[in-house]
């Protein structure tokens, strides 16, 4: 056997982490929502704005997610040399 190692992989460089949410992120997340949805029934907010709230906050997140993989995306090309794209 040997004790060399193993090439990484391709079209990502090495040291790179994968892209994923930490258990005290998902945990913050999940006490900041519960947070907000209970403030908003502790003040009797109607329920169809709640939903908006709701919607809001999907939107903003799926937003989010999207901007963090095309930010990811962008720096691993950096890497790779000048593109001609801007």
């Amino acid at each position: 056997m040997s004790d060399e190692p193993k090439p990484p992989a391709e079209g990502k460089p090495p040291g790179t982490p994968p892209l994923q949410f930490s258990l005290r992120a998902l945990l913050g997340a999940t006490f900041a929502f519960s947070l907000l949805w209970g403030t908003l029934r502790w003040l009797e907010v109607p329920e169809t704005t709640c939903y908006v709230v709701l919607g809001i906050l999907v939107a903003s997140v799926l937003a989010a997610a999207g901007l963090v993989v095309v930010i990811a995306a962008s720096a691993s090309d950096d890497d790779e040399g000048p593109s001609d794209g801007w």
